[in-house]
């Protein structure tokens, strides 16, 4: 076996993480260090610049101590992070303000504008992706109406990963992947003016960064990034896409001999799968991402629910307050889990509804709503603690199948990772519910296995993805599970009640949002 070390930074919203690989495939060791959110008012939700860049320093000299040899042995870093968001910098380099994030809400209500007056299908006809508040689109135009002066301040907009691939190389690029989702063609993978045309932002265009193939391109490590982190000037820098197409990759969608989907149970539910075909969206449905995959000709196909694993930490959030409360003693979260997943097994399935929309900015798959909010449906007397569990497990799996079939996926098969994917519970009603068979990677690391994978693929370690799969993927995969097909018939009936359920809500979510505001 190697010693020869490869790295892979994910830079997630709350967690800067190094991953070390060996060129197998082998996680050796891994180091993180907090990265703070700033909720702000206005739906603001950012992050500070120089302190993520602070953030990867550190958590880069973490790694170093855990692993002796990594200096001598490392032949490359792997960037990707967090997707969507706004990181300007001006002509010398330097942040413009802090970052606006994927969960900023600052643009919602111009975002619902665009799409009710057909601008945003315009757009999608395009960009085969749907606008919603967590894109630079509206985040940029709301800096142009209402901060000018810090607009016309700001040379650059970048991702997260680019700031540090920036900070790392001293070289300002973007992947083809996010670049042409928010600006440009999937289809010709190139930037179009047409959107610019159409939103009237012609002054946009000199702030977009040049876009890379991150498989042709590579960075080389500059000497004052070498001081700052301790690791030698010249060595490899990978720009890898954003951390979800990363996350398939990781996964090992890229298989044109499967019909693969990956979902990721995290903070966000994520659903993603590959069109090798490269089909064109319906504009009118203004919905989900298109994001060409560096070193291949297809396109990563992906909706995102705004949160997942959230709706859980909720109400485990409500019942260990409750119990500490009352008992004035710790409660362990862990526990509660645990017991929600014992007895919620034992509840009768689809016995009450629960739409997973808990996010107070709102859904933005299938669906964008910016108003749209959590609810229960068919409580009675007879309802119970785990129904309540159960109800929420199934609400997150309805949101799974709900988001695949709006996009067109046709799939056999469904990868699980994310925290809410180790439940044998929620396996199984996913399964059922979206009629796959389901598999869980045990590997906890994928979207830095898939920057690594692209970065092998960059230095020509591997020829094409499929190689990669065979090495980094399948040794650690675990065994197919067959869902409950008379468990399937139920859920198959109940779904179209779930979704009644929500498209019936707009009203009270209007009313709901205008009396919150109001208060406010």
């Amino acid at each position: 076996m190697s010693k020869e070390i490869i790295v892979g930074l994910d830079a997630g919203t709350s967690l800067i993480k190094f991953v070390a690989f060996t060129l197998e495939g082998k996680i050796i060791e891994s180091a993180s260090v907090p990265n703070k959110v700033y909720y702000r008012k206005g739906n603001k939700a950012e992050q500070n610049l120089d302190e993520t860049w602070s953030n990867v320093v550190q958590s880069f000299s973490k790694l170093k101590l855990k692993i002796g040899d990594l200096t001598n042995n490392i032949i490359a870093i792997c960037i990707t992070g967090q997707g969507d968001g706004s990181w300007p910098i001006d002509k010398s380099q330097n942040p413009v303000g802090d970052a606006a994030l994927w969960l900023d809400g600052r643009s919602g209500e111009l975002i619902d504008e665009w799409r009710n007056n057909g601008i945003g299908t315009q757009i999608t006809s395009i960009t085969q992706t749907g606008l919603n508040p967590s894109m630079q689109t509206g985040q940029m135009f709301h800096t142009h109406l209402y901060e000018p002066d810090r607009f016309k301040q700001i040379d650059k907009v970048l991702r997260c990963k680019d700031w540090i691939f920036y900070k790392m190389t001293g070289e300002v690029f973007t992947d083809i992947g996010e670049g042409n989702m928010t600006w440009g063609s999937p289809i010709t993978r190139k930037y179009d003016d047409q959107i610019l045309e159409i939103l009237n932002f012609n002054d946009m265009k000199k702030k977009q960064p040049t876009m890379i193939d991150s498989t042709e391109y590579i960075g080389k490590l500059s000497n004052e990034a070498s001081k700052a982190i301790g690791i030698k000037e010249g060595l490899p820098i990978i720009l890898a896409p954003v951390d979800v197409v990363c996350a398939g990759i990781g996964s090992g969608f890229v298989d044109k001999n499967k019909k693969i989907g990956c979902t990721i149970l995290g903070t966000a539910g994520i659903h993603i799968f590959v069109d090798f075909d490269n089909k064109k969206a319906d504009p009118t449905k203004q919905l989900g991402y298109t994001l060409p995959i560096s070193g291949s000709g297809a396109n990563a196909k992906m909706i995102s629910n705004m949160v997942a694993s959230l709706n859980t930490d909720w109400l485990i959030d409500i019942f260990s307050t409750i119990i500490g409360d009352y008992s004035n003693t710790t409660t362990d979260k862990e526990k509660i889990l645990g017991i929600f997943e014992r007895e919620a097994s034992k509840a009768s399935p689809a016995k009450i509804f629960y739409h997973p929309f808990i996010s107070p900015n709102g859904e933005r798959g299938p669906f964008v709503n910016v108003k749209a909010q959590a609810q229960y449906l068919g409580l009675n007397t007879t309802t119970s603690t785990y129904d309540l569990v159960r109800s929420l497990y199934e609400g997150l799996a309805y949101a799974c199948r709900d988001c695949y079939t709006e996009f067109g996926a046709d799939l056999e098969l469904l990868r699980l990772t994310g925290g809410a994917s180790k439940s044998n519970l929620v396996r199984k009603i996913v399964g059922a519910v979206t009629q796959n068979q389901t598999q869980v990677i045990n590997n906890s690391e994928q979207g830095a296995a898939g920057a690594c994978i692209v970065g092998l693929l960059a230095l020509n370690h591997f020829k094409e993805y499929e190689d990669s799969n065979k090495h980094w993927v399948e040794p650690y995969l675990n065994e197919i599970e067959i869902y409950d097909k008379d468990l399937s018939a139920t859920y198959d009936n109940a779904f179209t009640t779930y979704k009644k359920g929500y498209q019936n809500a707009d009203p009270f979510w209007n009313s709901l949002f205008d009396s919150r505001k109001t208060d406010k």
